[in-house]
């Protein structure tokens, strides 16, 4: 039952001088007005950007040293042990999401990049993927995903929901892999235009299992839990990350009764996310790129 195996979105002047009374009438709070616009835009902009700093600080986890991993290529969306009929409503929602970020989704046949697993039990189910298919959740002793640990953590507990992402680090221009692989060959790598604002390597998403616990996912809305779980599939978030005070989907099973949906935060956060360059040299340089696209989002609007 492995991952793979189970697989088969001004005014202008009059002539005649008025009197300086007048003319002070007429100025002054024009002046006044534009001022404060222009200060109140700025600290938007700053508070934005401290927002999204906060938001990849306390609840994004790329591997270690690695800059925040995307989708760069469509999407194949597959489930298992789900009744047929709500398989493809959350299948259709879920591509729906991925769409609204600016990703791509791939047509029937394709070979299954995300899998979503419905279960009674959350911690069972991980240990028997795991288990079965241990090197296609850690291909690589580095740089593919959160280590050991992490999925260990990932086979216990109680979580409703679980999640565990594999990313690679590839060649920008050509698309080959740019890590060794384990049981494969080391790979060989050319570096063009060398920069410190940009390198010629991204780190691309390239499998994704969640697990749903269905026992305990009754308290939800079933709108709110496929955003949950497109949101965790878009994004490599961190399970345990610190949520309070912000307003995101992600905090649904901490206050279920606020959400039906991803908020327009998390939308704004996923859109720039897939849209800022993805070569930056470190997460902080990304993320200020991410911050930069979120900000031109909202003066957009």
């Amino acid at each position: 039952m492995g991952f793979w195996t189970i697989a088969a979105v001004a005014a202008s002047l009059t002539a005649s001088e008025p009197p300086q009374a007048a003319v002070q009438a007429q100025v002054e709070p024009e002046v006044t007005q534009i001022d404060e616009v222009e200060v109140r835009a700025r600290m938007r902009a700053a508070q934005v950007r401290e927002r999204v700093d906060a938001f990849i600080e306390s609840n994004m986890a790329p591997p270690r040293g690695r800059p925040l991993a995307r989708w760069n290529k469509p999407v194949c969306v597959a489930t298992a042990y789900l009744n047929s009929q709500y398989a493809q409503a959350v299948i259709d929602r879920v591509a729906e999401r991925i769409i609204e970020a600016g990703g791509d989704v791939a047509g029937p046949g394709c070979k299954v990049d995300l899998m979503i697993v419905g279960t009674d039990d959350g911690a069972r189910t991980a240990r028997e993927l795991v288990r079965d298919d241990p090197r296609g959740y850690r291909p690589s002793r580095s740089a593919t995903d959160r280590g050991g640990a992490a999925l260990r953590r990932f086979q216990e507990g109680e979580a409703p929901v679980r999640w565990w992402h594999v990313s690679l680090p590839v060649n920008i221009e050509t698309g080959e892999i740019a890590v060794h692989l384990d049981g494969q060959e080391y790979p060989t790598n050319t570096v063009r235009d060398a920069s410190r604002l940009r390198t010629n390597v991204r780190d691309d998403l390239a499998r994704v299992v969640v697990i749903v616990d269905f026992s305990r996912t009754s308290q939800v809305r079933a709108g709110a839990l496929v955003d949950y779980i497109a949101f965790v599939a878009l994004a490599q978030v961190n399970p345990d990350g610190e949520l309070g005070g912000q307003d995101t989907i992600l905090n649904l099973f901490q206050r279920p009764g606020d959400y039906t949906g991803m908020t327009q935060w998390d939308r704004d956060y996923l859109a720039a996310l897939y849209k800022a360059p993805p070569n930056r040299p470190n997460i902080q340089a990304q993320a200020r790129g991410i911050a930069e696209e979120v900000v031109q989002q909202r003066r957009d609007r």
